[in-house]
């Protein structure tokens, strides 16, 4: 039986533009060291103002992180691989069903060996257990036999101290990943 990998999209297989979107609406660069997780926060109280603009697609421009799908695609045919992804944006639920589709479309175009049934749209990743976790967020690094820490701005101020007692490890890019696990 192969063993099983949980991936996250964003900021782990995405650069994504949402932050482009909102430094062009705010018209400077987002420090995240005010905002926290939720570049969103940037926006401070044009949040309301920023999201019903229209539908908004976060990766109508959104590039691949680097060796992301060569390195997705092999492990695809060693291991049972699911890209596991929230579409909701706190602030912002009613733009909910436009981010699903968004995400779904952005898969489908970049990851086209990928079935739908590897794609999972979840808020809380602990409810489905996987032997392997990429993510950039600890909060989801909770279980699994390899936990892999995708750094990212949101994640920095982790030490490395505090990821081995969690028996994380961080990685900085997809290279490292298929040294880890190919």
């Amino acid at each position: 039986m192969k063993k099983r990998i949980m991936i996250d999209m964003d900021d782990v297989i995405t650069d994504g533009t949402f932050r482009k979107q909102i430094e062009e609406y705010i018209g400077e660069e987002i420090n995240t060291d005010k905002t926290g997780y939720y570049l969103q926060n940037a926006l401070g109280d044009r949040k309301e103002e920023f999201f019903k603009k229209g539908p908004l697609n976060m990766y109508e421009d959104a590039l691949l992180k680097e060796g992301a799908f060569e390195v997705i695609q092999k492990l695809n045919s060693v291991y049972d691989v699911y890209i596991v992804t929230s579409y909701t944006i706190p602030d912002a639920h009613y733009q909910e069903g436009n981010h699903l589709k968004y995400k779904m479309e952005y898969l489908q175009k970049h990851l086209p060996f990928l079935t739908s049934n590897q794609i999972i749209f979840l808020n809380n990743k602990e409810l489905i257990s996987f032997d392997i976790r990429i993510d950039d967020s600890i909060k989801h690094l909770k279980t699994g036999e390899i936990k892999l820490l995708f750094n990212a701005y949101n994640n920095q101020e982790l030490t490395e101290e505090e990821l081995v007692s969690k028996n994380i490890k961080r990685v900085m890019n997809w290279q490292e990943i298929a040294e880890i696990l190919l």
